[in-house]
């Protein structure tokens, strides 16, 4: 089994969103959760520097590519629907 090694951080955090996270995180704890989603974050992040890296290799991915992947893939709520 793999030890995780954990380090005690002290945050400033927005105090409307860390009142709605403490909401969110339970009995689970904040902590867990800021954990996860940083764990997100940095995969997004991750994933933001390959596609780039892979766009300065290979180029940007043709529109009429783009055109067909829009068409085939089920419609996408747009952010300012989804927040309503």
């Amino acid at each position: 089994m793999i030890e995780t090694v954990v380090e005690k951080v002290s945050l400033s955090l927005d105090s409307a969103i860390l009142a709605e996270a403490r909401q969110v995180a339970g009995r689970r704890g904040l902590s867990a959760l800021v954990n996860d989603a940083l764990r997100i974050k940095l995969q997004h992040e991750r994933l933001k520097r390959l596609l780039a890296d892979q766009d300065r290799e290979l180029g940007p991915v043709p529109e009429a590519e783009l055109q067909r992947a829009r068409k085939t893939w089920p419609a996408r709520k747009s952010r300012s629907n989804r927040a309503a």
